[in-house]
């Protein structure tokens, strides 16, 4: 690194703490956001943050759906060491830092990248901000989707460590990008170092493949529940046509030379279509810089970067062509859902090849050529970037309503009608709700919703009651419903403020065979049997719900079609507890390959050393 190397680097990191100020400097406001991040994102790490705060491990959420696996989400962010922002800072501020964090780190990594390629300072800086404030990842903000921010900002942290001789920087990065909380860009970023890899010098993308297995075995204790997860899921079952939602057409890519092009997200029914395929864009510079790099099909650089930019668009274009069609089935494509987000390929190929169009312009020869050119994309990128970032106060979305909260806790579940859009609130109040909305979720609750409802009532993420009172309802515990206008032809609803409450009082109690019982965790429920007895919990059955009896483990049986229900041969105390094997296979070999790791450290520091 020289003087100009960290002159660069402060203006660079200057610029995006200028755009990012309104949102760190005001802790109490937190990103401007299309609804994710208040109706997912915000919930999912107030649960987890608050019980670790309590000393305990979160394996287990009761409060959407009938009780989903929570260590085994990926986006809970269990395992991720920046997500302890989320744990000591106010919520609302930690997003905002996280946000800006990342971009700072993609930036920072991207230039080093570059200059470890050994490309002339200011096309480094140049560069660097053509990814970092690239619309694929500063729309990441505004879409409420913070996890896809986070796993960007590693890819060229990866793409770094590739050069190194030693496997340690490869395993400790790539682990990292798949705890941050979304491992499809994980896949995503492996499939283009290995085209590049392979295309450019195979002898030293083979020799990659081992230091990347090893930080999957370092991140382990997320990988291997999360594996398992999506199998007992609705990913495993749904049908195909699911996970094509997200695919490019030809006009998405009129963004490649104007972001605009595609529309305002403000104006269009379904607004994450705009943030998942309308990013392409890196600049008019950049993009002119990438058709000069690519010009001719000169050298294996330029034939690398043409291979990800085709592999991005062949993947990218999903249902609209046939080939990927053809592949979907026999590579369960359908398991990683959006093809859009292949487009990562697409930005990150004209990436490299304008790295290539500027090393052969050689404008550094001209420093004021240089200079215009980077004040050009810097001006560029900037002026883009700042509607996108914008704060908004989330009190409007997460204010407090302690009455009806204090309605809902009675030991019971409530639903929500479909047009309630933030039913994971729920778990901020400890409050069950039998919807909910998640990436991906056990299957057998889908099933449940169709036999409740008479037709199909599922999602690839949300579930969708309507027909409240039915017998199914009634044995999943649904004693509340909730609805933001009062049911035609039903007067049994009680206004309260600006929702309509519904109760059944002939819901089941949430555990079944017994007079009494406590809930010491989400992960523990105890009771005291007088005789034989069935114990039904009305929450999920899932690999991993196991049963004592007077200390003898007694085995758990799935009941009418989605509870866990354990037999008591006679009196004693009887307890289910949430013990996922997955998980602990997971953290132990996440605990032996981490400390190998720091025995290697030790061992390479004494040789170092002596």
């Amino acid at each position: 690194m020289t003087k100009r190397d960290g002159k660069l680097l402060a203006a660079l990191f200057l610029l995006i703490a200028v755009l990012f100020a309104p949102l760190v400097l005001r802790p109490w406001l937190m990103p401007h956001n299309f609804g994710d991040l208040w109706s997912y994102h915000y919930p999912l790490r107030h649960l987890t943050a608050a019980r670790l705060q309590e000393g305990q491990l979160p394996l287990w959420n009761p409060y959407i759906f009938a009780g989903v696996p929570h260590a085994a989400n990926p986006q809970a962010l269990l395992f991720y060491p920046l997500a302890q922002l989320h744990y000591f800072l106010p919520l609302a501020w930690a997003f905002s830092l996280d946000a800006a964090f990342h971009v700072l780190w993609a930036a920072l990594g991207a230039y080093l990248l570059l200059r470890a390629w050994r490309l002339q300072a200011a096309g480094a800086a140049l560069l660097a901000a053509a990814y970092a404030l690239s619309p694929f990842l500063v729309y990441r903000v505004m879409q409420g989707v913070p996890t896809h921010l986070s796993a960007l900002s590693w890819a060229p942290w990866i793409w770094l460590a590739a050069l190194s001789r030693h496997p340690l920087p490869m395993t400790l990065a790539f682990a990292l990008q798949v705890l941050s909380g979304h491992p499809q860009f994980a896949l995503v970023n492996a499939i283009g170092l290995g085209l590049w890899g392979l295309i450019r010098s195979p002898r030293r993308a083979i020799a990659l493949v081992p230091a990347a297995t090893l930080g999957l075995f370092l991140a382990a204790a997320q990988v291997v529940p999360t594996l398992e997860y999506l199998k007992q899921s609705v990913r495993a079952v749904w049908n195909p046509g699911l996970a094509l939602g997200y695919s490019f057409k030809a006009s998405h890519l009129l963004t490649l030379l104007w972001p605009a092009s595609f529309g305002d997200p403000f104006k269009l029914e379904y607004p994450s279509e705009f943030f998942e395929m309308a990013g392409v864009y890196i600049g008019l510079v950049p993009a002119g810089l990438a058709a000069y790099g690519l010009a001719g099909l000169r050298g294996r650089r330029a034939a690398a970067a043409w291979a990800l930019v085709g592999t991005g668009l062949f993947f990218g274009f999903g249902d609209n062509n046939p080939g990927y069609l053809a592949l979907q089935s026999v590579l369960r494509l359908d398991f990683l859902r959006v093809p859009a987000r292949f487009g990562f390929l697409i930005v990150w190929g004209l990436w490299l090849a304008a790295a290539i169009g500027w090393r052969r312009l050689e404008p550094w020869r001209r420093p004021r050529v240089a200079a215009a050119l980077l004040a050009a994309t810097l001006l560029d990128l900037g002026l883009h970037a700042l509607p996108w970032l914008r704060a908004e106060d989330p009190a409007k979305f997460m204010g407090s309503r302690p009455e009806m909260a204090r309605l809902l806790a009675s030991g019971t579940r409530m639903a929500t009608h479909p047009d309630i859009l933030s039913p994971n609130k729920t778990m901020m109040y400890r409050v069950r709700n039998a919807t909910g909305y998640e990436a991906f979720y056990p299957a057998r609750i889908a099933f449940y919703m169709f036999r409740s409802e008479g037709q199909a009532a599922a999602d690839g993420s949300r579930t969708y009651v309507r027909r409240w009172d039915t017998p199914e309802m009634a044995a999943l515990g649904v004693r509340f419903y909730l609805t933001p206008e009062k049911l035609p032809g039903d007067a049994r609803g009680t206004r309260r403020g600006e929702l309509w409450v519904y109760e059944n009082p002939d819901a089941a109690p949430l555990v079944s065979g017994t007079t009494s019982w406590a809930e010491l965790s989400p992960e523990l429920v105890a009771t005291e049997v007088q005789g034989p007895s069935a114990l039904v919990v009305r929450q999920a059955y899932y690999p991993g719900w196991r049963a004592w009896h007077a200390g003898t483990e007694v085995p758990v049986a799935l009941a009418e079609g989605l509870f866990a229900m354990a037999s008591a041969p006679g009196p004693g105390a009887l307890h289910l507890r949430f013990a996922p094997p997955s998980f602990r296979l997971g953290l132990v070999v996440t605990l032996v390959v981490g400390f190998m790791l720091l025995a290697i450290c030790e061992l390479r520091l004494r040789a170092w050393t002596s």
